[in-house]
């Protein structure tokens, strides 16, 4: 009995396993031909001839799509955050792969956190009070999907103007200072490509390229349709006074964990005047 289940599997191994071989096989394929292809961000050539260049986004890319619940997480959330984002970029005159460092980086959650970075864009306190901000113990709009991606945009504009090319301005809205100071060292250089950054600015950079090859077409690499989040329907209102946030939920017509919800940024149990808030 034993021995005939034992036939039956390996005739099953058989004939399965070259057919999930050759479809592994064929997907690679696919994503090598793209990867290979003219590859450009926002509009600039991306010099995959460059070993270097290659290289590093051929790692990016293998660790991002086989990381697989991350993927997933952040196709489900774009039909919720793109058109944020994208607005955001349009309104600036950013070109939209910049909508491909969020979803790299931050897996498109308004509320991530590392280290001392928050929010869709990882911004820094520091980062965020520059861009016109507000972080303090009330309010951090780092967390609010709408505000921070209107000033992200704005900060890349910014920076493209004063770097002169739409790579140099990813590579400095990522870490300004370690940019600049490969700037120096190579006596002024304008090409991100042929300057000698740190390891983890190249790496973040590689991340936005390789975000943008698999997000672009993930069906290649083996990522079929997913059914995306509900877009929360919500208009955008400015407190002319502090406001208790359980009375604004009544006022509204929701429950408070749901009012809360949806505005992370407000940090305390009252709205302080002047603040945005998310209402249904």
């Amino acid at each position: 009995m034993l021995n005939r289940r034992f036939t039956v599997i390996l005739w099953i191994l058989f004939f399965i396993f070259p057919t999930i071989c050759i479809a592994v096989t064929e997907t690679a394929g696919r994503a090598e031909d793209l990867f290979r292809s003219g590859l450009t961000f926002a509009g600039e050539a991306v010099p995959l001839g460059r070993v270097d260049v290659h290289e590093s986004l051929d790692q990016e890319l293998l660790l991002l799509s086989e990381a697989k619940a991350r993927v997933w997480l952040t196709l489900r959330r774009s039909g919720r955050y793109l058109p944020v984002i994208e607005k955001a970029l349009d309104g600036a005159e950013v070109s939209r792969d910049f909508k491909y460092l969020p979803m790299a980086l931050s897996n498109l959650d308004p509320l991530y956190r590392s280290g001392q970075r928050r929010g869709l864009w990882r911004l820094s306190e520091g980062e965020a009070a520059s861009m016109g901000l507000s972080v303090n113990k009330l309010v951090d709009q780092r967390l609010d999907p709408e505000a921070s991606s209107a000033a992200a945009a704005i900060r890349l504009k910014t920076l493209r103007t004063g770097y002169g090319s739409w790579t140099m301005a990813l590579a400095a809205f990522l870490d300004e200072d370690a940019l600049a100071a490969a700037v120096l060292e190579a006596g002024g250089g304008k090409d991100y490509y042929l300057l000698y950054v740190p390891e983890t600015l190249d790496k973040a950079v590689s991340q936005v390229i390789a975000g943008k090859i698999l997000y672009s077409d993930p069906g290649v690499y083996g990522y079929g349709p997913s059914k995306p989040w509900p877009v929360l329907s919500r208009s955008v209102v400015r407190l002319d006074a502090a406001s208790d946030m359980y009375e604004l939920a009544q006022r509204y017509g929701t429950d408070y964990k749901t009012f809360r919800d949806m505005n992370p940024h407000i940090l305390t149990d009252a709205a302080p005047a002047g603040s945005s808030i998310h209402v249904p």
